[in-house]
């Protein structure tokens, strides 16, 4: 675990609770570097997490997003037309035989997602709540995460 901690003037990154305590740090600053530190590994996993269910990287998630706005337009619209709905229109022939069964897919795997990806952020939450409680080091480090897992 990386350390964001200085002191005094001095850069404490790669001791040991030990070490900081003997060189007079005081606890509640070892304490809060430890949580800090700790807090922004399980953020860090959160996004591994969601990796293992999503496609990485920023225009990937607007595709997405923009995917799921044209599928509920198509599935509003009385005759919708392919031409109207391009992200939804390059996946006729792969995620459905027209544009109203590509909605329909879209918006299924984006409901999935969302209780994934709504359990993935609930134990974030959870966990970084728990370190913030954590009495002392040993607690903040002995703190996991149950993740949920994508099925096999």
């Amino acid at each position: 675990m990386q350390l964001n901690l200085t002191h005094d003037g001095r850069d404490y990154a790669a001791w040991t609770p030990a070490q900081l305590i003997a060189a007079g740090v005081p606890q509640g600053v070892v304490l809060g570097a430890f949580r800090s530190a700790r807090k922004s590994e399980i953020d860090k996993e959160a996004e591994r997490q969601r990796l293992h269910w999503i496609t990485p990287g920023a225009g990937q998630a607007m595709t997405y997003a923009r995917k799921v706005e044209e599928a509920k337009a198509v599935l509003a619209a009385a005759d919708p037309v392919p031409a109207d709905y391009p992200m939804l229109a390059a996946s006729i022939g792969i995620d459905g035989a027209d544009i109203v069964a590509v909605a329909t897919t879209v918006l299924a795997m984006d409901a999935a997602w969302a209780q994934t990806g709504a359990a993935i952020e609930a134990t974030r939450l959870r966990t970084k709540n728990n370190i913030d409680q954590a009495s002392d080091i040993a607690a903040v480090l002995s703190i996991t995460a149950a993740w949920p897992q994508p099925a096999a």
